[in-house]
């Protein structure tokens, strides 16, 4: 499925900051093709929508659109490595309505979510699983956010060899 740009509105959304390049490749990257990266799941397919600017900076509206936008096209699961904000019910309920696992950046405040929710992994979508970063020595990243109860799992998060738009 084609993705979409809803910073720019068009079917292009390229990456301007290698995040989400990078995110993608860590996922998804081919193995065996002799460049040097392979992906957990090598042989997912992505559907690449954009709704932050080359800043970090977007707004909920078009999460939401991203997120609808997925739905509409089949996506199982729905990957969100960008929060921040307050709690945002009709976001939310975009999340409840998708029949996607939604996976979630827990944030990168190295803040307890139990106690100052980070959004939008701290919703209580039963469809949500909140990610928290792990180091090298598989402790928790000195810049991740946690929670007893409101982060789900740790993955590494440090050091990660990946893709880059370039």
């Amino acid at each position: 499925i084609r993705g979409w740009d809803f910073v720019d509105d068009d079917n292009d959304p390229m990456d301007s900051d290698d995040h989400g390049t990078h995110v993608a490749g860590t996922v998804a990257a081919v193995g065996n093709n002799s460049i040097g990266i392979t992906g957990v799941s090598w042989t997912a397919k992505i559907m690449v929508l954009r709704f932050l600017n080359a800043f970090g900076v977007g707004t909920d509206a078009d999460a939401i659109r991203a997120i609808e936008y997925a739905n509409a096209n089949g996506a199982h699961i729905i990957n969100n490595s960008w929060g921040g904000g307050g709690f945002n019910q009709i976001l939310k309920d975009a999340i409840d309505a998708s029949t996607a696992v939604v996976v979630c950046a827990a944030g990168n405040d190295g803040a307890n979510n139990d106690i100052a929710p980070h959004y939008p992994s701290s919703y209580t979508s039963s469809n949500i699983i909140a990610v928290a970063a792990t180091d090298q020595n598989d402790s928790r990243a000195s810049f991740s956010n946690y929670g007893a109860t409101s982060v789900d799992v740790a993955a590494p998060g440090t050091n990660i060899f990946s893709s880059r738009p370039d």
